[in-house]
């Protein structure tokens, strides 16, 4: 029997206002490859997390493309990490290549894990993500998102965190887009002293299109959230951020910073930019910024003034911008080979 197609009319389009700078129904075309269908992620399990897949209907949050993965994405894979667990060896997911996939990734209390996610999809391909992510009292988690699809594939993967007291929270991703792209966190702070750094790059060139957005909701006191986002356009690619800071009246002493920094390396290249707060507390120290411009013709003078080619001097002063956004990667050889990937993409662009 043939599954059941998907309807593109349950799928965002530019009228949802969350989604009016990411088209997806307008991206998808029917029979594209993993419409419909199930994916297959790979684990590899460090000693002492626990991996199960099993069956679920609940839907576990309410968001268009969570409830598209419930009704095509299978069985949900369930890893756990015990209470006090803090292996050395990092959780890495793979064969995200294609069709709806559903992760719950819990960490009890105390837990420590670092999370590496490889998302390459096959040529065509349509993939959609769904991850919850719980963090109980003292828990920490360092997640690394590194997104390489080919030019003509669409992606979503979205990601709700629950963070309980003393959790920590370190995100960092990258991403060279794809016909449609989408890396979305939405989280909720739900004890105090909750701590998150969610830090990301986006390299567009050609026609590419890569969406980052977040949602960060603070219902308690005591929270501090960093999150630095920067963008390199060209071509005719299109970037977009979405952020906002919701600070319900509980959520007293937030200490809360967004940035948005955007370079526009052609004419024809495209950004857009949203960054939100919305405040009800009145003892807090909550601020957000967003620049786009050029690289600064003052320092390309100086550096080609000291026999540094023209491309090379673009390449090293875009890298730099980029850079300092994974400078808290705890793991050298990880941000190393993150940045090999930030020159390869650099190198390809002279």
């Amino acid at each position: 029997m043939m599954p059941t197609p998907l309807n593109l009319e349950t799928l965002p389009t530019r009228r949802d206002e969350a989604w009016k700078w990411t088209d997806v129904r307008g991206r998808v075309s029917e029979g594209q490859a993993g419409l419909s269908a199930a994916g297959l992620p790979k684990f590899t399990v460090p000693e002492g997390v626990n991996i199960a897949e099993v069956d679920s209907d609940d839907l576990d949050t309410d968001t268009p493309m969570a409830k598209v993965a419930r009704s095509f994405g299978g069985k949900v894979w369930e890893v756990a990490v015990p209470a006090g667990l803090a292996p050395s060896e990092p959780l890495v997911i793979e064969g995200l290549n294609r069709g709806h996939i559903r992760i719950r990734l819990t960490l009890e209390k105390g837990a420590k894990l670092s999370v590496i996610e490889h998302h390459s999809s096959d040529a065509g391909g349509f993939t959609n993500i769904d991850m919850t992510i719980t963090l109980k009292a003292d828990a920490e988690i360092s997640r690394t998102i590194i997104h390489t699809d080919p030019a003509d594939a669409v992606r979503i993967a979205t990601a709700h965190v629950t963070a309980w007291g003393g959790a920590k929270y370190n995100q960092f991703a990258l991403s060279f887009g794809g016909a449609l792209t989408r890396i979305e966190t939405r989280m909720a702070a739900m004890g105090n002293h909750v701590e998150a750094l969610i830090n990301g790059a986006y390299l567009l060139n050609d026609k590419r299109h890569c969406d980052m957005t977040s949602y960060i909701d603070l219902a308690v006191p005591d929270c501090t959230i960093r999150q630095s986002v920067k963008g390199v356009v060209t071509n005719k690619s299109r970037g977009v951020f979405q952020g906002k800071f919701h600070v319900r009246r509980p959520a007293q002493h937030t200490d809360a910073v967004m940035r948005h920094d955007a370079l526009m390396l052609s004419d024809s290249s495209e950004i857009r930019s949203k960054p939100e707060l919305e405040i009800y507390a009145d003892d807090v120290a909550c601020e957000h910024g967003n620049t786009i411009g050029q690289l600064d013709e003052s320092a390309l003078f100086y550096m080609r003034q000291r026999g540094i080619g023209l491309s090379e001097a673009r390449a090293l002063l875009t890298e730099a911008f980029v850079a300092d956004v994974f400078d808290d990667l705890g793991d050298d050889d990880l941000r190393e080979s993150v940045l090999g990937q930030v020159r390869e993409w650099l190198g390809a662009q002279s």
